[in-house]
């Protein structure tokens, strides 16, 4: 399949339930440089999926340096670029009508905001509004925004009401850590939302290896609406609402079918695309009809009171 990558932190234990054992799951390339294969293992006692071994948290960084990791993108080239640039302004607007539908104005925090197109979505319609995000290049562009953007959480004097994170959890190192640290800065009665790719997706389930949002390395952990509910419950969480983010069936897809197809001649190539269109329609009528099969799938919790 390819040469593997010499990236070699191993994680020793299961996220979710600290088991040791596990064994191999799926080989996955970077979508950027096919020739680096990543390994996927699945945990014996409980089934979550994440990467081992895996870039520690400074080797990384690299891995996002790529010219078309489109999150970290100013300026869109290929068609696939525009389309994610045109996608995520509609998605910006359905994620604030979401949150505004349980608060309709008041300070949010957005960890991991990219180069900070949804904060400034909540700037301007009234939010007092934070920033974090350490992949210095994407934080530039959020401060030409005239975002506020933390160095620190510690810098948050006041608790905000609203905390997101836009598939940014998969990404962390050290997911249980960063959700104490921001519960910290969140008020006892606000809103903690987050949106993860669903590796139970018909997409997924799909495309398997090739499916985009397995983006070894950079995505370390692949959750089910279970292993959330789990992860969200042991830092004093529970999960009051599941949504989906309705056109990512799409785009991942989309993507998907570019990465399946890379290097085969065209008549493979249709039949790609023709698995892909099928694709897409069914597991966006499936995420819409049932929210936690979504290709991904929002988290909306508050603390528990107990």
């Amino acid at each position: 399949m390819g040469m593997e990558s010499t990236i070699n932190e191993v994680a020793t234990e299961c996220l979710i339930c600290a088991s040791p054992d596990h064994k191999p799951f799926l080989q996955v390339p970077n979508r950027f440089q096919l020739k680096q294969i990543f390994n996927l293992v699945r945990c014996e006692q409980c089934g979550f999926v994440f990467l081992s071994p895996r870039p520690n948290e400074q080797e990384i960084l690299d891995f996002y340096e790529e010219e078309d990791y489109q999150p970290h993108q100013k300026n869109a080239k290929s068609i696939t670029e525009k389309i994610y640039q045109k996608v995520r302004t509609w998605n910006n607007r359905y994620k604030r009508t979401l949150i505004e539908k349980h608060i309709p104005r008041g300070s949010i925090l957005d960890y991991g905001c990219g180069t900070g197109e949804f904060v400034l979505e909540m700037q301007n319609a009234g939010w007092k509004t934070y920033g974090f995000e350490p992949a210095e290049k994407a934080a530039q562009v959020a401060r030409q925004y005239g975002i506020e953007m933390l160095n620190f959480l510690k810098q948050i004097k006041t608790p905000v009401e609203v905390i997101t994170l836009w598939h940014v959890l998969e990404h962390i190192h050290q997911p249980t850590i960063l959700l104490n640290a921001l519960k910290n800065c969140l008020s006892p009665t606000g809103f903690l939302i987050i949106a993860v790719p669903n590796r139970l997706s018909l997409d997924a389930r799909i495309f398997r290896n090739n499916w985009v949002a397995y983006d070894a390395p950079r995505h370390l952990y692949h959750f089910r609406p279970d292993d959330m509910q789990s992860l969200l419950h042991s830092v004093g969480f529970n999960i009051i609402d599941y949504k989906g983010l309705h056109f990512d069936p799409w785009y991942n897809t989309l993507l998907s079918v570019s990465l399946e197809g890379r290097n085969k001649n065209n008549l493979k190539k249709l039949i790609v695309l023709i698995k892909g269109l099928t694709t897409a329609i069914l597991a966006a009528i499936q995420g819409f009809l049932f929210q936690k099969k979504n290709s991904s799938v929002i988290y909306i919790a508050t603390q528990s009171q107990d």
